[in-house]
Formats: structure tokens, sequence, C-alpha cells
């Protein structure tokens, strides 16, 4: 027990997955005949898992349970807020379960319990034991999903799900650390504005203002290159977006395409929604990721001057010309 709680406290400074497994370990040792291991946590009214270990449970995956649904050794736990087993009136989740143990894990930040059951066998030893790891492991699984959240906030925008300022601008910079020692690399920045997004606030609402956005950050994902290009919100109704070697020419091309598309999209409001955008590339406009943001934000700020709803790139520091066909940079 004092090895198993070491070890919780250990694999909590890494992530929660770790200390699930080391939790895992332990309830194993102390009651071989569980085959079968898993970890729900609560979203609402609804149970879903989040670890799954044994061949009997493969599917359990993309399974969610309501809290108020029929009586299992899961849900009884989830409601009752200790152990449930099996016995009359109370099922178990796997039809193949012979004794199955559900425990809550801990209650914050989200609720969170432990199933475990066994085919072979009808009782599961050392039952006592098993709860008292359980237990152990709720304090450090806690912590360790606490840290993961606070990561997450700063690293994702927690509206649209794209890289928040502060991740993209530190991306940017090693973007560019790696373009400069690297032949041939080029790193171009988008810089997008919602047109009349203030006027979707006014008239609308914030709730319809959040929904515009989040669809703008589908369609920015949508004209990414994945495993390439990173996207971002900057803030408010600004996105950005790395589009990594291709020829500044390309990079604008993409961005038309990305301009053409907004316009087109049905966002669900009778205000026309578009995109002002702003093109600027390493190192053929600037020499440094800050001066890369400056002038592809400045690019987009020539856009909206000249009627929203277009793109426009650095030709000579900061001298800007709006997109047409005939006039592309190489």
């Amino acid at each position: 027990m004092l090895e198993t709680v070491a070890r919780l406290t250990e694999a909590s400074r890494t992530s929660s997955h770790a200390v699930l497994m080391e939790l895992e370990r332990g309830l194993r040792a102390a009651a071989p005949s569980v085959d079968t291991v898993l970890v729900f946590e609560a979203s609402g009214e609804e149970l879903g898992a989040i670890r799954v270990a044994g061949e009997r449970a493969a599917h359990f995956e993309h399974v969610r349970y309501r809290i108020d649904g029929p009586p299992t050794a899961l849900t009884r736990a989830a409601l009752d807020g200790h152990r449930a087993r099996l016995s009359p009136g109370v099922s178990a989740l796997i039809p193949t379960d012979r004794a199955a143990l559900a425990v809550p894990l801990c209650k914050q930040p989200q609720l969170s319990l432990v199933y475990l059951s066994a085919a072979r066998t009808e009782k599961l030893e050392n039952e006592d034991t098993l709860v008292r790891l359980i237990e152990q492991a709720g304090p450090p699984f806690a912590l360790a999903r606490e840290r993961e959240a606070d990561h997450a906030s700063a690293t994702y925008d927690g509206l649209t799900g794209l890289l928040s300022a502060r991740a993209f601008r530190a991306t940017l910079a090693d973007e560019i650390a790696v373009a400069r020692i690297s032949s041939n690399a080029s790193v171009s920045l988008w810089f997008i504005d919602t047109d009349h997004f203030k006027s979707v606030n006014d008239t609308y609402g914030h709730s319809a203002g959040d929904i515009v956005l989040q669809r703008m950050a589908q369609i920015l994902g949508a004209h990414g290159t994945p495993g390439m290009d990173v996207v971002a919100r900057n803030g408010g109704d600004e996105f950005c977006a790395i589009v990594k070697n291709v020829p500044k020419s390309v990079a604008i091309l993409r961005a038309q395409r990305l301009c053409e598309a907004v316009a087109a999209f049905e966002f669900g409001v009778d205000i026309r929604i578009s995109a002002s955008i702003g093109v600027a590339t390493y190192p053929t406009d600037v020499s440094s990721a800050h001066e890369l943001l400056e002038v592809a934000d400045a690019a987009m700020y020539h856009s909206k001057r000249n009627g929203r709803n277009r793109v426009s790139f650095s030709v000579e520091g900061m001298r800007f010309e709006c997109f047409t066909h005939e006039g592309l940079p190489t």
C-alpha cells in the first residue's frame, strides 16, 4: 500500500494518465482476479470512460451512461457516493461480469469513478484494500487533472479550441528559429479579422457572436494543411495561422480561398460576415517573429481600409497591395 501511494504521488507530477496506470497496477496486484479496469468521468448528467483496460471492455471507449439511468454498480456508486457491488437490482456493465466493484475516485474538479470486474470469480479478493487504493489515488489524480486543465487553458482557447494567443506566439517563435537554420525554409503568417462582428453582437447578442467565432475557427481549420499549418485565436474576433514552407504566392492564394470561403458561408445571421486578411512571409518580408506579426497585422488593416473581404500582403516593408490574380508576388 505504501509503495503504491508513493508511486501514485510521483505519477501525479507526470499526468493523470500516469496516475491511472499506477492505480491499475496496484489494483491488479491486490486482486489478481480483476481482468477489467474502467475509469469514468462525469460530464453533465453522463459518465464517459476515460480509461479502459481489459479485453472484455474494449468497446467502452465511446460508451456513455446517464447517472440517473438503469441501476448498475457504476451509477449506484455515482449517486450514493460510496462503493457499490453487484446485488439484486444492481446489474453489471459487462454481461460476462461475475463480480464487480465501483468506487468513487474523486469528486473535484469532476466526479470520477473506478469500475473493477472479473469474469472468473463471484467475489473480488481484498475488497477493502481495493477501496483504500482507489481512495488514496483520488488526491493525486485530482491534482494531475487540475494541472492539465491549467495547462490546457493557457494553451487552447476555450471557445474555439484553437491555440491561445500566447501559445501561438511561442509556436511562431519556434518556427522562425527552425526556419533560420534550414535552407529554403519559409514561414508565412495569416492575420485574420472577422468583418462586421461587432454588428452581430450588437444585433443578436454574444451567444450568436460566439457561434460565429466557432464557425470561423472551423473554416480556418478546414483551410489548413494537417500536420503542417498552425491556427489560433488571437483574441476577440481575430485569428492567426502559420503556413509553412510554401512560396509567398501560394500562401496568398490559399488566404484568398479562405477569404472566399468565409464570404460564401452561411453563419445563420442576417449580417454579411467576411474576413479581412493580411499575409507576410519570413524571410521575404521580415527577419523576426515579432516583425512577422507586426507586418501581417498591418496588412490585415490595409484590407479593412480598402473595403474589407479581401487579402492584402506586404510588397516592401510596410507597403501593401490587395490581392489580384494578375499581381501575385513570386
